[in-house]
């Protein structure tokens, strides 16, 4: 039977590798940035490429509506064996309906993809005041000795995130533990 081993905090190279340590060491550290910011800037932009693209499949639509371009709105087939060079649009868009359609897929699933993570993300719960306490002050003070411009993202407390699997005890851990420091057991020293 192997003997079950635990990482001290000590034995991890100083920076990174130990600040990696001491917020997987507990599930209250378990603190991270959650870039709404950016989601929101690539959320916007995959939008407005969908937008352009769902204008151009509009302009190809009306445009074949108006002329004598109707077999390709009522055929998928017809539309896709349609001659690239006598397609009226093709100057302005070098490009088929079928074209747009693949391109149009592909953005719509990424941006669902994207859409749905950040949602993941934004359902994440805030770390509890006493848990981002712990974390900045072991970053601050203890810490990993990261340089201060890598570890500004703790200072961003409105865009963090816990991993913290339920909090349904937290007022419990923490009573508990501010009661032990009252009492200066030995243990919390």
């Amino acid at each position: 039977m192997g003997v079950y081993k635990i990482p001290q905090l000590e034995t991890f190279p100083k920076g990174f590798p130990r600040l990696a340590c001491f917020l997987d060491s507990d599930d209250c550290f378990m603190v991270y940035k959650r870039f709404g910011i950016v989601f929101s800037r690539l959320l916007l932009n995959k939008q407005d490429e969908i937008r352009q693209l769902e204008e151009e499949l509009h302009a190809m639509d009306c445009t074949d509506a108006a002329g004598d371009g109707e077999t390709y709105l009522m055929s998928r087939n017809e539309d896709v064996k349609r001659d690239p060079t006598s397609i009226p649009w093709s100057q302005t868009t070098p490009q088929t309906r079928p074209e747009i359609l693949q391109k149009l897929e592909s953005k719509i699933l990424e941006y669902s993809e994207l859409l749905l993570k950040a949602n993941q993300l934004k359902a994440l719960e805030k770390p509890s005041a006493r848990d981002y306490r712990s974390v900045i002050h072991y970053m601050e003070n203890d810490g990993g000795q990261v340089y201060e411009d890598e570890m500004s993202w703790i200072y961003d407390k409105e865009d963090l995130v816990s991993l913290r699997p339920g909090r349904e005890h937290a007022w419990l851990d923490g009573m508990l533990e501010r009661l032990l420091k009252v009492c200066r057991c030995r243990l919390v020293r």
